[in-house]
């Protein structure tokens, strides 16, 4: 895996287990001039990255990766969403991953609640694997930056 240095970089152990721990992230796709994020669970195979969509209600993922395979996915910890890490002194930090998504195939899986149902599985040749890890030594984590600068905000 090869990762681009970033900001407060982390190195390949830290960025792998950000694939091993945090099992959701953003997928953002686009189709035309209209942007679409959406979170979705992943498997990291240590290669490509993997997501199912429904047929059923994941038409405009599928219909975007159609039109153009180009995606993003981030993955990030939080210390306001996640305050354990400050325990272990992770301070916040996402990884970046760009690259081309495929339809690889469709898996039709029993589901507790809905009974038969397909899925489109996606697999992710990643190109490009960026991070970034707060540089601060001493992280806001608890007051967000519009309520420390409302400055920023006010009309």
């Amino acid at each position: 895996m090869s990762v681009t240095r970033g900001v407060g970089t982390m190195d390949e152990s830290e960025v792998a287990e950000m694939f091993n721990t945090n099992k959701v992230g953003i997928l953002c796709l686009s189709k035309k001039d209209k942007p679409y994020g959406v979170p979705l669970e992943h498997y990291f195979n240590g290669k490509n990255l993997y997501f199912a969509a429904s047929l059923k209600h994941g038409e405009r993922k599928i219909n975007c990766i159609k039109n153009n395979g180009n995606a993003c996915y981030t993955i990030y910890d939080s210390r306001r969403e996640q305050p354990e890490l400050i325990s272990k002194d992770i301070r916040c930090r996402s990884v970046i991953i760009e690259g081309r998504i495929n339809l690889a195939g469709v898996k039709e899986v029993d589901d507790k609640e809905s009974g038969k149902v397909k899925l489109q599985i996606l697999e992710m040749d990643i190109e490009k694997i960026s991070n970034w890890k707060c540089p601060r030594k001493k992280c806001h984590w608890h007051d967000q930056w519009f309520v420390r600068h409302p400055d920023l905000v006010e009309d």
